[in-house]
């Protein structure tokens, strides 16, 4: 009755129209009432689906709840969502910021506290931290900013939290280590005490023998008293008072010591190995029970391609334990080579390997061995003590407790004098951390914690100035005596102090072949005794490697080209074991190989020339000859790849994928066998090692807060620039079926019939693609950043299943923080009517889906191409199989296997969840039936959208996993 008093007021002050017009719909507030009018007012162009304007006619009567297209069209119920007050010629969208009936036959305004979309028909509570204004179909999210800011403390506060324990951590650590420093200088301090006790005794009897001649004359008894026994006298008395005298006497019997080692270099060596040489061999048992070290003898090794190309050959040596050997070479001399095969890395094609006298492989005593890389190879993030406290933890036997293990770090990073760098970060360019040489020292200490019984090391003081090597060749040396080690490094061009700080020298020609090895301070006669002379200035270092590569000439050696070192140095080992003391027969057989080597030149020489002049009138050979050779060997070299390349690549015996496969297996069923237990050295279980890997990888993220809130940079701009797209975004349901089929052009039907507003599907694209982008890019730093670290702690046995599963764990939090921020961040400007929960559980697990896609890319791809493959990865799914371009209703015209495809993209799935989410709360009321299926959408689907994702995620992890496996196979080894 209201309605109808309203109207024919209106018609009594509106100039009389012929048809239907425009009116304000009646039920507004007054004020809402005349902007609507002015904009009739204005025309045609001002009105949209938005504003509150109804089509009513004069010329016949409609009845409410009803409208008539004219007067000869029958009368049409409005559905509801729409708003038929009467005499209504088409049904108008109920307002917004108005509620309108079910029954479309009134319309009142939406109350404080709530908003009301258009097409209303139930009003929408606001959500927490929001502000809704009366007759109003948008949220005011001030409190978001609110929110932003205490979610910010709360996380701070975590942190800070978090960040105290580390520190606690931290401090235990560095008064342990004090500790360690204070325990050697007192052990040091008792030794020197018992060392002038032995020495007081010995000058006190050798003085007693003088006694009884002196018995006349004190004053000459007193003089028989050595000035040494009375500074030794003084120095007890003021013992603890006077530390400087310790020390200078300390030091002068270290020179006393290096005196009395001053003897012929045969004879020295003979004496240090009668010394340090274990007095009998032992079994395989015996060394795996004890944990022995190990005197390494390799004899007569050979290693040929598979081409033919030989790499070493007839290489025979010793690695003594307790010593420390520096390995020289020109490049392409096989130094890292030597390595390889006596550690099994490289598979030999000859010779064998000898520990403690013994035939046997160092491979089945992997766990005791430890290889430094030339690179510094650890986590730039973490500081010097979780480096090493990581490495000790996962690599000493689980019968160590963790009190033994924090000691033993402790001492180490004493002895390394890291001490005061303990808790500082490693740092990298970005960041600055500790230098280069402390860095250096904490690569061999990465080894040295595992208490191996062999210590390799590829070009250790490469990159160091020479005061900072000879500091570390001085400390390996120091170690390897200490802790009786099997010491060796490939080292270039030390200074002549870094370079004396070695025992032993292995010095290799091209080729692989071997021209001397032995006691360092013998290698200079041996060359001088072939008519080497050293410049008196020039570095010895320098100089054996001009000799290995032939730029030094010789005064006894005619002709010298350097392949003729390598049978000298066989014709040596041959003297030596005629004459073992290196006496006058040793003499005469060197002179008679170095006749030998001259005769063999000249010879040599004689037979290139006679070849050069036979084969001066001989005919070239043509370009279609050289042609045909090289597509020869290429044809060669392809069927070569193709066939024995790729099988022993899958089956070899040795490495084949397969075979390294069941044995990964195996080990994975061991860890739930406690009955399991290694002969070697038993580490501990994968759930251990997890959980090792979970408490780095958190601190790793989470550690330092203002990366963290770098990386939650992304997400905060993908949910800011999503929600500019979502501003006014609304949903109107389509045109009653009988205004198109009047009104519309025959071209137009198909378009009036789809809603007149419907942006979500288009939105929901654009905030996954955004958040595609931002979780590729935050996941791929999980282990593309650290592929080369994961690499070495897989070389010393760490499996990639308890590294993977503890990094995806540590990342959860992360990827729903960033979920929390984006939402959060996207509601600014876009007004939900879906279930808000379930719009969050959509952006944590496509987060999570993001996160995963972006490890197994960082495995794959190089780490500095992911930002850009990721755009093209994501635009790949989301275009292609997103179900925007191609529809999901038109997937089953496809072959199956795009079926498939389709059915991997996450953008399938989560489009649809984002759509159905919204467009349910007008299920209700308004038909969307028809919209749905021209998607291809269920509304019943959501549950089964975020299942699908997780499954989407769960493979991607799979994927990185068995990637992580087959990349960089043989790093890992």
């Amino acid at each position: 009755m209201a309605a109808a008093v309203f109207l024919f007021a209106l018609r009594a002050i509106t100039v009389s129209a012929v048809g239907p017009y425009l009116i304000p719909c009646p039920g507004q507030v007054q004020s809402d009432a005349d902007e609507v009018q002015t904009l009739i007012e204005q025309g045609p162009t001002s009105i949209g689906p938005t504003t509150c304007a109804c089509k009513v006619t004069d010329d016949y009567e409609v009845a409410p709840g009803f409208f008539r297209l004219n007067a000869s069209s029958p009368p049409v119920e409005c559905n509801a969502g729409s708003y038929c007050p009467g005499n209504m010629t088409e049904p108008s969208f109920c307002c917004p910021g108005y509620v309108c009936t079910r029954d479309t036959l009134s319309m009142s305004p939406c109350g404080e506290g709530y908003f009301c979309p258009p097409q209303s028909i139930q009003k929408q509570e606001c959500g927490a931290l929001t502000v809704c204004e009366p007759r109003t179909d948008k949220q005011d999210k001030w409190g978001t900013i609110l929110f932003i800011v205490v979610f910010g403390l709360a996380v701070w506060f975590l942190w800070y939290l978090y960040n105290m324990g580390n520190h606690k951590k931290d401090d235990f650590y560095l008064s342990m280590i004090d500790e360690v420093s204070r325990a050697e200088k007192e052990a040091k301090k008792k030794a020197q005490y018992e060392e002038m006790q032995e020495m007081k005794s010995a000058q006190w009897s050798a003085a007693s023998n003088s006694e009884f001649k002196s018995k006349s004359d004190p004053k000459k008894a007193e003089s028989v008293v050595p000035p040494a026994m009375r500074m030794i006298v003084e120095e007890e008395s003021n013992i603890g008072a006077d530390e400087k005298k310790k020390e200078s006497t300390s030091e002068a019997h270290k020179e006393e010591e290096s005196k009395s080692d001053d003897k012929p270099p045969v004879d020295s060596m003979k004496s240090r190995i009668e010394e340090k040489e274990t007095p009998a061999t032992v079994s395989d048992e015996t060394l795996r029970d004890k944990e022995l070290h190990f005197t390494i003898r390799f004899e007569d090794l050979q290693y040929t391609l598979p081409d033919g190309f030989t790499i070493m050959q007839g290489v025979t040596g010793e690695f003594k334990k307790g010593r420390l050997c520096a390995v020289m070479g020109p490049s392409g001399a096989g130094k890292t080579t030597l390595f390889n095969l006596i550690t099994g890395k490289a598979k030999r094609t000859g010779g064998r390997v000898l520990l403690n006298g013994e035939v046997s492989e160092l491979s089945k005593y992997k766990r005791l061995v430890g290889f430094v890389p030339q690179e510094d190879i650890m986590l730039r993030s973490a500081t010097v003590t979780d480096v090493l406290n990581f490495s000790a933890r996962r690599r000493l036997p689980n019968s160590h407790s963790s009190k033994d293990i924090n000691h033993l770090v402790a001492r180490y990073i004493h002895k390394l004098g890291i001490g005061h760098v303990a808790t500082t970060v490693i740092g990298d360019a970005r960041k600055r951390g500790i230098s280069g040489g402390q860095r250096k020292r904490v690569n061999v200490g990465m080894e040295l914690v595992a208490n191996p019984s062999v210590l390799f090391l590829d070009e250790p003081t490469t990159g160091l100035d020479a005061s900072t090597a000879y500091d570390l060749c001085s400390t390996l040396r120091n170690l390897c005596r200490d802790e009786q080690l099997t010491g060796a490094a490939v080292i270039h061009s030390p200074s002549q102090s870094a370079f004396e700080e070695f025992d032993d020298l292995c010095l290799l020609g091209r080729g692989g072949r071997l021209i001397y090895i032995g006691p360092r301070e013998e290698a200079l006669p041996y060359f001088e005794l072939l008519g080497f002379e050293k410049p008196p200035n020039q570095n010895p270092a320098d100089f054996f490697l001009e000799v290995a590569m032939g730029r030094t000439e010789s005064s006894k050696l005619v002709n010298f080209h350097w392949s003729g070192l390598f049978a000298l140095w066989e014709d040596h080992c041959r003297a030596v074991e005629a004459d073992k003391l290196g006496g006058a027969e040793y003499v005469k057989q060197m002179e008679q190989a170095i006749k030998k080597t001259n005769d063999n030149t000249l010879k040599r020489q004689e037979s290139m020339r006679e070849s050069q002049a036979s084969s001066a009138g001989d005919e070239k050979p043509g370009a279609c000859s050289k042609f045909c050779a090289k597509l020869g060997d290429f044809f060669k070299r392809f069927f070569y790849v193709i066939t024995v390349e790729l099988y022993r690549y899958w089956f070899s015996a040795d490495n084949g994928v397969c075979v390294e496969l069941f044995t990964w297996l195996k080990s994975i069923a061991c860890w739930f066998n406690p009955g399991y237990s290694n002969p070697i050295r038993q580490l501990p279980n994968g759930f251990y090692i997890f959980w090792l890997c979970l408490q780095r990888a958190v601190k790793q993220t989470y550690g330092d807060f203002g990366a963290f809130l770098g990386e939650m940079a992304l997400p905060i701009a993908v949910g800011l620039l999503s929600s500019a797209t979502a501003n006014g975004l609304v949903f109107i349901g389509r045109i009653e079926p009988e205004v198109c089929d009047t009104l519309s052009p025959a071209q137009q039907i198909g378009q009036c019939e789809q809603p007149v507003r419907d942006g979500y599907q288009s939105v929901a694209m654009f905030l996954l693609i955004a958040t595609s982008f931002s979780g590729i890019t935050m996941g791929s730093s999980t282990f593309g950043a650290e592929r080369t670290v994961f690499y070495r702690h897989a070389s010393t046995g760490m499996d990639a299943i308890p590294y993977i599963a503890a990094k995806v764990l540590a990342d959860i939090p992360k990827a729903i923080i960033a979920a929390v921020l984006t939402s959060v961040l996207f509601f600014v400007q876009f007004y939900p009517v879906g279930n808000v929960g379930n719009f969050y559980a959509l952006m944590m697990v496509f987060y999570l889906c993001s996160f995963a896609q972006g490890y197994f890319l960082s495995i794959i791809i190089a780490y500095d191409y992911i930002p850009l493959c990721g755009v093209v990865w994501t635009l790949f799914w989301a275009i292609a199989f997103g179900g925007t371009t191609t529809r999901v209703s038109q997937r089953d015209s496809m072959p199956p296997f795009l079926q498939w495809i389709f059915s991997m993209s996450v953008f399938r799935w989560g489009i649809e969840a984002f759509y159905i989410n919204e467009i349910k709360f007008y299920a209700d009321y308004l038909d969307v039936e028809d919209r749905l299926n021209y998607y291809g959408y269920d509304l019943d689907n959501f549950a089964t959208d975020i299942g699908a994702i997780l499954l989407i995620n769960l493979f991607y992890v799979g994927l990185t996993l068995v990637s992580m496996k087959l990349v960089g196979r043989r790093k890992m080894k």
